[in-house]
């Protein structure tokens, strides 16, 4: 498997996410998945090492994620890679969940998938893991007939697990933006809102519990 699907496979389940962080649960999880990959040792070292709060801090403020880009970096060179190495960790954390500027889809995986439930209907359309969501996708809400909402993210078998767009029509007139991390379909730590009209203001989210 390579890097970016064994990042992902490594967050399956509820807990999945928080768990990829503690060695006792992913180290060997990591491993298998990745079969021998060269490079799974330096994401072990992200994950596990000096980075790893730096990493945390990142997600828990992600609209910001660039100002915490030389930080990582620096750590995961103070635990021994080298600087094309640091970035190529990086790269592969970033586009496993679908930063902006590491958005990547592969055509071949992509799908739409219709859902609907009375008056309500939601519309994915991106790349998928047999019949449900996995990877980089868009999925819209309708309700009777009308959209009434997007989120631009990174589904983990089924659920939004990465660097969310979101955008909602409020009160039938206004649209809104939600910009964040989501983990388990949650917004992590502060998240940015951008209102109709230009206004723009933070919120709180939910809190990862990484030691």
């Amino acid at each position: 498997m390579n890097m970016i699907d064994a990042i992902r496979a490594l967050c399956k389940g509820e807990n999945g996410f928080v768990c990829m962080f503690d060695p006792a649960k992913s180290q060997g999880k990591l491993s298998r998945l990745t079969e021998g990959h060269p490079d799974a040792p330096l994401f072990e070292t992200m994950l596990y090492g000096q980075a790893k709060s730096a990493l945390v801090e990142l997600l828990h403020d992600s609209s910001n994620f660039k100002a915490y880009i030389t930080w990582t970096h620096s750590l995961l060179m103070e635990d021994g890679m080298t600087a094309d190495e640091a970035k190529r960790t990086l790269d592969y954390f970033f586009t496993a969940f679908g930063f902006p500027g590491y958005r990547i889809e592969n055509p071949a995986k992509q799908k739409t998938i219709t859902e609907e439930d009375g008056p309500s209907k939601y519309v994915y359309c991106g790349e998928v893991l047999g019949d449900i969501p996995h990877g980089v996708g868009k999925r819209d809400f309708f309700y009777e007939g009308e959209w009434g909402s997007c989120n631009e993210c990174v589904w983990i078998y089924g659920v939004m697990c990465g660097y969310d767009h979101a955008r909602e029509i409020e009160f039938d007139i206004y649209e809104d933006q939600k910009i964040g991390f989501v983990v388990n379909d949650c917004f992590v730590g502060k998240f940015k809102c951008l209102y109709d009209g230009g206004e723009e203001s933070w919120e709180q989210g939910i809190t990862l519990d990484i030691s």
